[in-house]
């Protein structure tokens, strides 16, 4: 069967001669998941309104070539920027091969006046960029579209690679390896309202279902909220996208008016973390399915769950619920600054199944800091019951615990691996018998790596560019024994918990 045929409305091609900066936007992973991501949206909409810009898109998988772009096969590396969204710790791979693919220097100290600046950004090198250091010319630390117009600025007018790189190092939020700093102070933008915003944003002309289709379906990205308030203990956004902001409700509703009439699609998608926390969501929701407008919102805290608002988005199409209880422990709830209680979450769902809901998807935790078997039966009976009184169809998404860097459970350990397999054991034996629920999870050797690059430091280079050569675990595997580096027991290493932490010069 020939491949799909990618076709896009609102893409944007330019003549390359007539530009200064061309500017390569990179996603190390599908298209699908790049797609999916407003950062890409944002990005690929400011660089192009640029007379002096030309941005085009490259993804690892799904399209022509990860050395091609999508907009019109423009070589890698004939760009002057490659900018990288690092949203996963394991799609470093995806960017070390992309490099290699497209001709481009892995190794940042052995890239001339003749390739491309490599820079990079996103939640995971917010956190912590010292693993990545080897492959990297310059991170953006926090919120890049603050500073991008800098960025291409510099470029543009830069004399050579070291001076572009040292023009970097002064703007607010960048971090260049080779010009060390003290502190480097995270990007954060207070006004949402005062930033432009993507109105005429790609779309794939594909069927629904294709692998070209954004997780989200075909919808317009509305970003409601950024940050979150509520701090968890586990959670990384929590901690890094201090504080919580919120768009105006009346600039949204115009975003929303201009953007259906800039991209062509009948569906909303509203974006943010917490977004049940914002002042006016009901309203929102209400007044855009009334525009004949589909929406869907993503997870839900339950106790921001009211029923006007559930009956409104079953209205505009939305029949899945979901919420991140996190533990079915009310102790281990509160011990990880999840307020939440048994009624809220309770009401929630008992609220989406008598509004027509259909299906319910619930977020935990394994491997948390204090955890007991006990705990772990509290999430087994949480979830049998909700299926039992619900009568919903649910899906459980039971994902081992992974310190991050900056949270305050950075210096906490992880389980084993074998230890991880126990745990979701009992959760897995424990619903089996109701034909309801279905368990996901991520693999326990994927949760060891993630755990491994968040709290790493840049010894771990060496382990990537061999795993990068050799793919999967048995790669990783591999690059742990070539390199000598105990990358894999590293999230669990105590003795490393009471060591300075590599990213201990990053600022809020």
């Amino acid at each position: 069967m020939a491949p799909e045929r990618l076709q896009e409305f609102n893409t944007i091609v330019k003549d390359s001669s007539k530009v200064d900066v061309l500017f390569g936007y990179c996603y190390p992973s599908t298209y699908r998941a790049g797609m999916t991501g407003l950062v890409l949206h944002i990005l690929y909409g400011i660089l192009n309104s640029r007379a002096d810009t030309s941005c085009e898109r490259y993804f690892r998988y799904d399209t022509k070539s990860p050395a091609l772009s999508v907009e019109s096969q423009r070589p890698l590396r004939e760009n002057h920027v490659l900018g990288f969204s690092l949203t996963y710790e394991e799609d470093i791979i995806n960017l070390v091969q992309m490099l290699d693919f497209g001709g481009v220097p892995v190794l940042a100290e052995e890239r001339t006046e003749n390739d491309p600046l490599v820079v990079v950004g996103g939640p995971v090198v917010t956190a912590n960029p010292e693993p990545f250091v080897d492959f990297v010319d310059s991170f953006v630390i926090g919120e890049g579209d603050l500073v991008i117009n800098e960025l291409v600025d510099a470029v543009a007018t830069g004399p050579s690679r070291r001076e572009v790189l040292a023009r970097f190092s002064e703007i607010s939020g960048f971090y260049v390896p080779a010009i060390p700093k003290t502190s480097v102070k995270r990007n954060i933008i207070l006004d949402l309202d005062s930033l432009d915003y993507p109105l005429s944003q790609i779309v794939p002309d594909v069927a629904e279902g294709s692998q070209f289709d954004p997780v989200f379906g075909k919808s317009f990205l509305l970003e409601v909220t950024r940050g979150c308030g509520h701090s968890c203990r586990f959670c990384l956004i929590g901690h890094v996208c201090q504080p919580r902001r919120t768009r105006s409700l009346s600039k949204l509703k115009e975003l929303v008016q201009n953007g259906i009439g800039n991209t062509p699609v009948s569906k909303v998608s509203m974006i943010g973390s917490s977004l049940g926390d914002l002042d006016g969501l009901e309203e929102l929701v209400c007044w855009t399915g009334n525009q004949g407008l589909g929406v869907s919102v993503p997870s839900l805290r339950a106790d921001s769950v009211t029923e006007p608002l559930l009956n409104c988005l079953v209205k505009s199409g939305q029949r899945t619920l979901t919420i991140a209880p996190e533990t079915g422990s009310t102790d281990l709830r509160r011990h990880i600054g999840k307020g939440l209680s048994d009624t809220d979450i309770e009401s929630a769902v008992e609220m989406a199944a008598r509004c027509g809901y259909n299906s319910l998807k619930l977020y935990f935790i394994i491997g948390l800091p204090g955890e007991t078997d006990d705990d772990i039966t509290a999430t087994v009976d949480m979830i049998v019951k909700l299926a039992k009184t619900s009568g919903m169809k649910v899906t459980a998404s039971v994902n081992p615990f992974i310190p991050k860097a900056q949270t305050r459970w950075e210096r906490e350990p992880q389980p084993s691996i074998g230890e991880i397999r126990r745990r979701l054991k009992i959760v897995e034996r424990g619903v089996k018998k109701d034909s309801r629920v279905t368990v996901e999870s991520l693999d326990p050797r994927s949760a060891r790596i993630q755990a491994a690059l968040s709290i790493g430091d840049r010894s771990l280079g060496k382990v990537i560019r061999a795993a990068a050569r050799y793919g999967g675990y048995g790669g990783w595997r591999r690059a742990e024994k070539e390199t000598g580096i105990s990358f894999l027991d590293l999230a669990s290493d105590t003795e490393r918990l009471q060591e300075d932490l590599p990213w201990s010069y990053l600022r809020n």
